[in-house]
């Protein structure tokens, strides 16, 4: 979106679109037909705005040299002062310098040579590598000179003996060019497979260090805008893909907000949605551990953030808008100016409650197997309600008509097909009654 703009209906559209379609169509909103005024139903949509301005895209000339990172808000402002932006006139190959000879007459033409001549390149820079090798690998074959012995007469002169140095040398630092070279991608390839193999075997559990807390927290204070992201980790090597976001409060300076975002990975196609399960979230204090700060949430499946991801990182986010004081942290959690915070994700798969006559039967289902528990009662509303705790193996009773109270205000209770339906939330804390 450019310029993202939020109607008083909800809907988001770019400042011209939704300008230019009020003023030259109709003054009803296009997705649902809302009569909008131009003056006073549209707003500035300052939450996306910061949104869109924290994803980061190569510059569209990255090919040809560019390095900059840039927002998409950004983007035209950058090209038309990119030193590596191609300009109207013909350029030559990028691969001019290993004898390609083609001359793009602009930039579609050149992108299209690129991709189909990609194999010769290829060929024709290594070419002059094979060359080398061949030479490189005889040394007795080609060699230059032998040197003299200390005490006989020189049988060079000073500039033939400089002229053998010299192509030496400039072997030689071919030699640690090419070295070089496959060092890096060496480096590359393993930097790759370290960052992809660590995060599916984390168990769904991501211990974020953050180091020198105390500089981060003075950038995010001076802008509101900064915020700072973890790695990502997997609740199991093929299951959802998350990570954690920390910014100060919007609320008060005083306070950080800490959330978590889902991620897209290749395994979002087979995932349940929108996704079921606890959030376990623990601010460790390394010296005392059991001084540590533990929050516990629960998913729910109105909540965007839960939903599938339709971007790198979801730009919704779950979590606490103030989950601890800095003060606070700086104080009673920081150790060598380091803050480390736990996050565990589990996934709950069901739950619910049985009607079935007079016997009612509970079940908690999630990674660990069914837990069940039966009860019964008899009589009208009213009754006496009991049921056996397989963990304890103990017994409980309630007032039915209580209990059928409770549930009822609490538990957002519903019947299908004469089955009792609540979340895992409010059925885990009926269990524990």
């Amino acid at each position: 979106l450019n310029e993202p703009i939020l109607t008083k209906c909800g809907h988001r559209f770019c400042r011209k679109c939704i300008t230019d379609w009020l003023n030259e169509k109709n003054s009803n909103c296009p997705l649902d037909n809302e009569p909008l005024d131009i003056k006073c139903d549209i707003f500035p949509d300052n939450c996306t705005r910061r949104e869109i301005s924290q994803i980061k895209k190569p510059c569209p000339n990255s090919m040809r040299g560019c390095g900059e990172q840039l927002s998409p808000t950004d983007i035209d402002t950058h090209l038309r002062q990119c030193p590596f932006a191609m300009s109207r006139q013909s350029q030559p190959c990028p691969f001019a310098r290993v004898k390609c000879k083609f001359v793009a007459p602009d930039e579609a033409a050149m992108s299209a040579h690129i991709s189909s001549d990609c194999q010769q390149h290829l060929q024709v820079a290594r070419s002059p590598c094979l060359l080398l090798e061949t030479y490189t690998g005889s040394n007795d074959r080609y060699k230059f000179w032998d040197p003299p012995a200390k005490n006989s007469v020189p049988e060079m002169s000073t500039n033939e003996l400089v002229r053998s140095m010299y192509e030496r040398i400039v072997i030689l630092e071919q030699e640690v060019h090419i070295l070089g070279i496959k060092l890096s991608k060496q480096e590359i390839q393993l930097t790759k497979i370290n960052q992809e193999v660590d995060p599916r075997y984390s168990g769904g559990v991501l211990l974020w260090k953050l180091d020198d807390f105390s500089n981060k927290i003075e950038s995010m204070v001076a802008n509101s805008n900064c915020m700072f992201y973890s790695s990502e980790a997997y609740t199991s090597p093929h299951g959802y893909k998350f990570c954690a976001r920390i910014n100060v409060s919007p609320r008060t300076k005083d306070s950080i907000g800490l959330h978590v975002h889902l991620m897209q990975s290749e395994n979002d196609y087979h995932l349940e949605w929108p996704f079921k399960g606890r959030i376990k979230i623990t601010l460790l204090n390394v010296r005392s551990p059991e001084l540590s700060q533990h929050d516990t949430i629960m998913s729910k499946p109105e909540i965007l953030a839960f939903h599938r991801p339709n971007q790198d990182i979801s730009p919704r986010g779950f979590g606490f808008l103030e989950f601890a004081k800095i003060k606070d942290i700086l104080a009673k959690f920081a150790d060598n100016n380091t803050v480390v915070i736990k996050i565990q994700m589990n996934i709950v798969s069901g739950m619910g409650l049985s009607l079935s006559g007079s016997c009612i039967e509970c079940w908690i289902e999630d990674e660990c197997g069914v837990i069940q528990c039966d009860g019964e009662y008899s009589g009208p509303a009213g009754g006496t309600f009991c049921w056996d705790d397989t963990r304890t193996n103990t017994t409980h009773s309630t007032d039915l008509d209580w209990m059928f109270a409770y549930v009822c205000v609490r538990f957002s209770l519903y019947v299908c097909n004469d089955v009792l339906m609540l979340p895992y939330s409010y059925c885990y804390c009926y269990y524990l009654l």
